[in-house]
This record gives C-alpha cells, structure tokens and sequence, in this order.
C-alpha cells in the first residue's frame, strides 16, 4: 500500500520491496481558472505547467545548465537515465498530466539528488500563480507500476502569486536512495530557480 506523505517527510526506496531499474516521478495537478487570487483574476489565457527535473551534485548543485535540467525544452539527460514524458499543455483529465521517469540503478554518481518541480508557464504575464492551482500531487511508482509513495498538495494562503513549486526530491544517503516531499512555492520563474541552484 502507497505511504501518503506529509510536508518535509521523507522515506526510503526499498530495494527488496520495489523493482527500483525505473523510477517513475508522476506529477499532477487541476486549474480552477474562476478562482480569483491575491493579483486578481487569470488573463484569460490556459494555464500551462510544466514539471521539470533538477539534477544536482553533492554540493546541492547543477554543475551544467544544458545536460543537468529536464523538462519540456530538453526531455532527456544525455545518458537516457532521466526522461521526461512531454509537455502537457492543459493538465485536463483524471490521473497524471506529466512523468519523469529516472533509471536509479544506472545513474551517474555524480547526481546525488533530483529535484522536482511544477512551473507556471508565462504565468507573470498571464498573471497566473499557485493559488489557482487545484489537487496538485506528485507520486513515486516503481518499474512493475506498484505506487510506492504520494504526496498530495493541499491549497495554502503561501502559494497566492507563486510560479513555482519544489515538489519533492529524490536522494542519495548512506548508499539508499530516498523521496522526500517539499512543496516549497517560490516567487521566480524557471529560469530563477535554475540560477539559484547554479554553481
């Protein structure tokens, strides 16, 4: 049975109870586009969000901009070790809207942790922002498709005009990897984030 998590815990990734040679990072989420925020209504325009992956080294950093993030520019790490399944450009329908899947047993030692992410695309300028952002969730499934963990986002006065959300993170300790759920919003765009875990 899937462990539901709360904000900031974490747990370990069994190699004896789960088939750990793919990794599926699933994320998801609904828009209430009525809901009106702290900036006022949505433009109008569709949200579009966009799940990406941070891969860092021991110090907690990217080494490189172009090899070391995965999302919809960029699908796949040079090695195939971490995909990311597409952009999804409207996040309807019932189950996941966007998947990074992640081959742990082969990969690299250099990357120590994964970082996961959702962001508002363009959502400055559409003024857009996570408070509109409805059921947001971000799931572990082993390779058989057994759902190990899931951590569900519940709606907080903190996410009103934030682009951007940490969901979880994935990591190495003491030879294990391990989940760790976040749910840190932040004010920048991807970019920003990008830069603030640059060398």
């Amino acid at each position: 049975m899937a462990i539901n998590l709360t904000k900031g815990q974490s747990i370990v990734l069994s190699k004896s109870e789960y088939d750990l040679s793919r990794l599926t990072m699933a994320l998801g989420w609904d828009v209430a586009q009525a809901k009106k925020g702290l900036f006022g209504r949505s433009s109008g325009a569709n949200f579009d969000l966009d799940s990406y992956a941070l891969l860092l080294g021991e110090n907690g950093k990217i080494k490189n901009y172009k090899e070391d993030v995965i999302y919809y520019s960029h699908l796949e790490s040079k090695d195939k070790t971490v995909v990311h399944s597409g952009d999804n450009l409207t996040g309807e329908g019932e189950g996941d809207d966007e998947q990074i899947l992640v081959k742990l047993s082969s990969l690299p030692a250099q990357y120590h942790k994964i970082i996961l992410g959702v962001n508002i695309y363009d959502g400055k300028e559409r003024k857009q922002h996570f408070g509109m952002v409805e059921n947001a969730f971000v799931r572990a499934v082993d390779a058989a498709g057994k759902e190990i963990a899931r951590y569900r986002l519940s709606n907080d006065p903190s996410y009103e005009g934030k682009l951007n959300m940490l969901m979880g993170e994935v990591y190495r300790e003491g030879g294990e990897w391990k989940f760790k759920a976040l749910g840190n919003p932040l004010a920048e765009d991807l970019n920003g984030v990008v830069g603030s875990f640059m060398r």
